[in-house]
């Protein structure tokens, strides 16, 4: 275990938290045991898949929303170390990906209809699978793409969360040209009829450590492509047309909702990302709207190296005890 102590908003805390050298403990296998992976159906019959534990002395609960191309499985050790600090979880595998239903013929293509269905889909979780279990005060903690539904949620229901914490949250897309431009392209090659991929875009392939956008931990990395193979139902390859359009126009609307949240909401952004878009991200700051910058983090900061994985870690924590 790995010691962080990172003074953040004039508060020091001490926290333990699992370390990149010691990937699948035993202690952190004994803990996923407890653990209570499910699914349940959406309105429009979709299954949806999702994972909890109650916490025996739970200070609090926090709901996961993941990134694109994740599952509830990717967040074992996020979750180890959010449990150990007292917290309840639940985690849900978004439509389309994961462990829950593909909506494509082809299952390792990224799409959605509508990025509201997102939403949608993950306000049904909260209210068949995650209240029904009342354990105190709700956070919510979303990354990327997660981050950017958690945020059009909190917009639609305001009352659910006491406070937000999002990694690198999809508020803007890192793309080669002007988002104007792209975005005409998407949709102009987008199919209506048949879901297709968005230029060079292709099916699941696992690029090489030192080919990858996403983090620095070349232990934690290989951990997370060893679990893709172990479970090849997880596997997803590039996004279509349709779901980057959706994902353009959406990410715009997460930017004027965090702005105008009324709840506190953190902004954990990662110094070195290469997937989604800072600049979008320091657009979102106001009253309620704080930004923490990682050093040295790719984009999966809570796959990061120890020392930038702790910081966020600690800041995450220190901000919900805040609250």
């Amino acid at each position: 275990m790995s010691i962080a102590t990172e003074p953040y908003m004039n508060t020091t805390i001490l926290a333990s938290f699992s370390s990149e050298h010691h990937l699948n403990s035993p202690e952190q296998k004994v803990f996923w045991q407890q653990v209570t992976q499910s699914s349940f159906k959406t309105r429009d019959d979709i299954s949806l898949a999702y994972a909890r534990i109650t916490h025996p002395n739970s200070i609090g609960t926090i709901v996961i929303s993941s990134g694109r191309v994740e599952s509830y499985l990717k967040y074992k050790e996020l979750m180890f170390d959010l449990y150990e600090q007292g917290y309840s979880l639940f985690a849900v595998d978004h439509r389309g990906q994961g462990l829950s239903a593909r909506t494509t013929s082809n299952p390792h293509q990224g799409h959605i209809d509508k990025f509201q269905r997102y939403v949608d889909d993950f306000a049904e979780f909260i209210d068949k699978v995650v209240k029904p279990h009342p354990m105190g005060k709700y956070f919510l903690v979303g990354h990327s793409m997660g981050g950017a539904i958690g945020t059009l949620y909190l917009e639609q229901y305001s009352n659910t969360f006491k406070a937000a914490v999002f990694s690198a949250p999809m508020y803007g897309i890192k793309l080669p040209l002007t988002k104007g431009f792209i975005r005409g392209l998407a949709a102009l090659l987008d199919n209506h009829k048949q879901p297709n991929y968005i230029l060079g875009g292709k099916d699941y392939h696992a690029a090489t450590f030192d080919k990858n956008d996403l983090t620095n931990s070349k232990l934690r990395y290989e951990d997370y492509r060893e679990l893709y193979q172990q479970v090849p139902q997880l596997q997803l390859g590039s996004p279509t047309n349709h779901w980057l359009v959706e994902s353009i126009d959406a990410g715009e609307q997460a930017v004027q909702a965090a702005r105008n949240s009324k709840i506190p909401l953190l902004i954990l952004q990662a110094e070195e990302d290469t997937i989604v878009d800072n600049r979008a991200q320091k657009r979102a700051i106001n009253r309620l709207c704080q930004l923490t910058k990682i050093p040295y983090a790719r984009h999966e900061i809570f796959m990061e190296r120890d020392k930038a994985r702790n910081q966020a870690l600690t800041a995450l924590l220190t901000f919900l005890a805040q609250a």
